[in-house]
């Protein structure tokens, strides 16, 4: 999985897991952190190229950053690689402008079974230059909350 994507920066607070979970649990992180930006069937709409934000909330913890981005393109490439890993993901639905889907993915760490993790999200689009997404991850009796807010901010720098 690729996590470099600004709309995908992650940070967590490892601190809250017990050592034995560690790896499970930062696996947990990083698949909503993936979801969080991923765009179903009934997708939202364009997203204009820019400058923006991201402002990214986990487990109390707070992390911003800003990015020349096309956040529709960067939820394309996410879904790709979440298909490529075996993840499902079912069918968005819509109300309004709110979007709800699921993935569920069988997530493995070095010498350790695999775990089930479901993540539901809920993008809720304001306009073309901006929308939030709500997450709710479980998985290895772990659950996190996740809240991400995305704006534009400007053009980018020529």
């Amino acid at each position: 999985m690729r996590l470099a994507s600004p709309g995908v920066a992650m940070h967590c607070n490892r601190g809250a897991w017990s050592a034995v979970g560690s790896a499970a649990a930062s696996l947990l992180v990083a698949l909503a952190v993936v979801v969080a930006t991923v765009a179903r069937a009934d997708e939202p709409p364009a997203f204009r190229q820019g400058l923006w934000q991201f402002d990214r909330t986990v487990g109390g913890q707070n992390l911003q950053t800003k990015s020349c981005t096309n956040p529709s393109e960067d939820m394309k490439r996410q879904d790709a690689i979440l298909e490529k890993g075996g993840c499902k993901s079912s069918p968005s639905t819509r109300s309004g402008n709110a979007y709800t889907f699921t993935v569920d993915c069988a997530v493995t760490t070095p010498g350790s079974d695999p775990v089930n993790v479901r993540s539901t999200s809920v993008m809720t689009v304001e306009s073309d230059s901006a929308y939030n997404v709500d997450i709710t991850t479980t998985g290895a009796g772990i659950s996190t909350q996740e809240r991400l807010v995305a704006r534009r901010v400007g053009d980018c720098a020529k």
